[in-house]
């Protein structure tokens, strides 16, 4: 059935079923919900990194409007542009974009709170291929659709088409998610009201600094120390999303190395509503607190979470006057997952952002739903001397990204995201027995 035949038949569904009586069970089985779609063009967002990355038609007025309807226990999101064409998103689990506690994480208050506010605040863009989506417009090769990290109900849709052998953004637009409906997917997944943490997603506030209790995350089996190089006198490669994302760098105007980027001076431009890079609101940093590396212990794991044997990696840094410590643990990955790279492709690592059992930034919608929140083990999060838990949006670091470069695994190469993922700042090589 071609798409713009399914969309004629789906509003005829949807207009008989609410022209039936109140107290027929189709008005309750159907939820429709409608939303505009905002563009942004060149001089609303000059700070886009798609500038110089993108296709040469790129439309910057293409959306109009949208509709999310369920059906059973999914939902068909439905595009609109001003010009007809259609984008529809048939049968998606929306469920699995909405920050969700593990079960394992509700027996501690805190975690539970750090896990949805970091899930929020972290951007989830997920990536539909051909066969995931259904368009009049046979240009489109991929459909992107994007919780970004603002609060709970601005998103995204990115639209690619190919050109000189290359997908492309050609179109982007900016909505916002259906209040209602969110609040309820949250009661549904997490079977807990909205409004005990609705204050949190909506707007950011500045967690309590307290101790993580990492027993709830996971029992310790075995513990080692190990040897590091750090490479971070070294610039990184600027490839990939760091060579679009160059120009967000506002200070140091010029660096040659991500040594140069470890000081509490280091600014980039923030991510600012309804999602976008702004030069003219500095983001600062506290990046002279990972000035110098001082210890890596590796501990082999029993998550809690999903009962798997898995790893964990504690840094140890301090900054170049000695007097702040800052741990970085890194817990819940199986370093079989962590490819096989050269450092110059190092972008393609792999990656994931700062919380507790987050959905990585990118990723396809096979990969999105084979990831359970539920059961995702994963965990990074900074910490004081202490233990004490502290903001890396504050600090200004997004996550790891790890890869090997050799093929018996035993030269685990880090590199650590900026804020927004604008840099790299720090590249480590851990050598495995």
């Amino acid at each position: 059935m071609k798409p713009f035949y399914f969309i004629i038949l789906l509003s005829l569904f949807i207009t008989s079923c609410e022209n039936k009586p109140e107290n027929t069970p189709a008005k309750k089985e159907i939820n429709n919900y409608s939303f505009e779609i905002q563009n942004l063009s060149d001089d609303e967002y000059p700070d886009n990194p798609d500038i110089g990355f993108r296709t040469n038609n790129y439309n910057y007025n293409y959306f109009e409007s949208g509709i999310i309807y369920k059906t059973d226990s999914t939902y068909t999101i439905a595009f609109y542009s001003v010009n007809g064409d259609s984008i529809l998103l048939n049968n998606i689990n929306l469920k699995e974009y909405i920050p969700t506690i593990p079960s394992q994480l509700k027996k501690d208050k805190y975690i539970s709170y750090l896990a949805l506010v970091n899930q929020e605040w972290n951007r989830n863009q997920v990536r539909f291929n051909p066969n995931e989506f259904h368009s009049n417009n046979n240009n489109f090769v991929r459909i992107d659709l994007a919780r970004n990290c603002l609060n709970s109900y601005l998103w995204e849709i990115i639209v690619y088409a190919e050109e000189a052998g290359k997908q492309l953004p050609t179109t982007h637009g900016w909505f916002n998610f259906p209040k209602e409906l969110y609040a309820q997917l949250f009661e549904e997944v997490n079977q807990i009201p909205f409004q005990e943490y609705s204050a949190a997603l909506e707007y950011w506030k500045d967690p309590e600094s307290k101790e993580i209790d990492l027993s709830i995350l996971r029992t310790v089996i075995d513990s080692q120390q190990i040897s590091f190089t750090d490479l971070s006198d070294h610039m990184y490669p600027l490839k990939k999303a760091r060579a679009k994302k160059f120009k967000e760098i506002i200070y140091p105007t010029q660096f040659k190395t991500m040594r140069d980027l470890q000081n509490d001076s280091t600014l980039f431009a923030t991510f600012t509503i309804p999602g976008f890079y702004n030069r003219k609101d500095p983001r600062t940093t506290e990046l002279g607190r990972i000035y110098k590396l001082v210890d890596i212990q590796l501990n082999k794991v029993v998550s809690l979470i999903n009962q798997d044997t898995l790893y964990e990696i504690k840094l140890i840094f301090t900054d170049e006057a000695q007097k702040r410590i800052t741990q970085l643990i890194i817990g819940g990955v199986q370093l079989s997952d962590f490819p096989i790279l050269t450092t110059e492709d190092a972008n393609s690592g792999w990656k994931n952002s700062m919380g507790f059992s987050n959905h990585t930034f990118y990723e396809t919608y096979s990969v999105h739903e084979s990831c359970k929140t539920e059961k995702n083990p994963y965990y990074a999060y900074l910490a004081d001397e202490n233990g004490k838990w502290l903001d890396s949006h504050t600090i200004g670091i997004d996550g790891p990204i790890f890869h090997f470069t050799d093929e018996e695994r035993k030269n685990l190469h880090l590199w650590l995201l900026s804020f927004e993922r604008h840099a790299f700042v720090g590249h480590y090589t851990i050598t495995l027995q």
